[in-house]
């Protein structure tokens, strides 16, 4: 395993269902492709302490966390305060990020000040791309709830991970799920170094179960792949993805 991720999802309107959570995939799939190995993922409601603690917890067993939500100019936004509290440091007002309300928004009421907020100590991540600065403090960056800027913002700090790729093959099977469990036990035993998942469907014409075989190791995943394929019966393997 190469750098780890936790994703907090932070907005009572997610775990009530009034909104429905698109940035945790989206950042699921982006992270993978830049070598992460995403860990957890965890949707929590709009309060300082639960933010705190969770963030604390993430920061100390991940190299990178992502929070999405909670960074507006509403009583509910409480992001920003959760994430100083979980550092014990204090929320100010960074005056690049004021600068940059006024000049797109002229003089600013108390609520659009609160936008120029971050944890005392953050630092600020911009490129051309951007109209507005992403926050980082620590290993946490701290994104927006809109779908739209989540994915901008993402999109222009993905630039800063160098990590190794993650190799995939993927086999798909005409077969059910318990008649090749033990094939794939006998490929996990064989190689530690190749991460083996089964994810079966159901109505699908074309096949039962799709395979997945991922890795750091190229040439190790290569080998994995080639005994899975001697294992399988004849005639239930439909196809391949390399």
């Amino acid at each position: 395993m190469g750098k780890t991720a936790g994703i907090i999802i932070i907005g009572d309107e997610i775990l009530s269902g009034k909104v429905q959570d698109y940035n945790s995939f989206f950042m699921a799939q982006e992270l993978w492709s830049h070598g992460i190995t995403l860990c957890r993922i965890s949707i929590i409601r709009d309060s300082t302490d639960e933010i705190a603690e969770e963030v604390v917890d993430f920061a100390g067993r991940f190299d990178y966390v992502f929070t999405s939500g909670g960074i507006g100019p509403t009583h509910d936004d409480v992001t920003i305060e959760g994430i100083a509290k979980a550092f014990r440091v204090r929320p100010v007002i960074d005056e690049i990020l004021k600068a940059r309300l006024e000049k797109k928004q002229g003089s600013l009421s108390p609520e659009q000040l609160k936008m120029a907020e971050v944890p005392e100590g953050a630092e600020l991540v911009d490129d051309e791309t951007l109209s507005f600065p992403l926050i980082k403090f620590r290993n946490v960056y701290i994104l927006p709830g809109i779908p739209q800027l989540l994915r901008k913002k993402f999109l222009a700090i993905e630039k800063l991970f160098d990590e190794p790729s993650i190799y995939l093959k993927k086999v798909y099977v005409d077969e059910t799920e318990s008649k090749i469990a033990p094939l794939l036990n006998e490929i996990v035993r064989k190689y530690e170094k190749v991460k083996i998942g089964s994810y079966p469907v159901l109505d699908n014409k074309d096949y039962t179960v799709m395979v997945t075989l991922e890795s750091l190791d190229k040439e190790v995943l290569a080998e994995a792949f080639k005994s899975l394929l001697d294992l399988l019966s004849p005639g239930k393997l439909i196809r391949v993805e390399e």
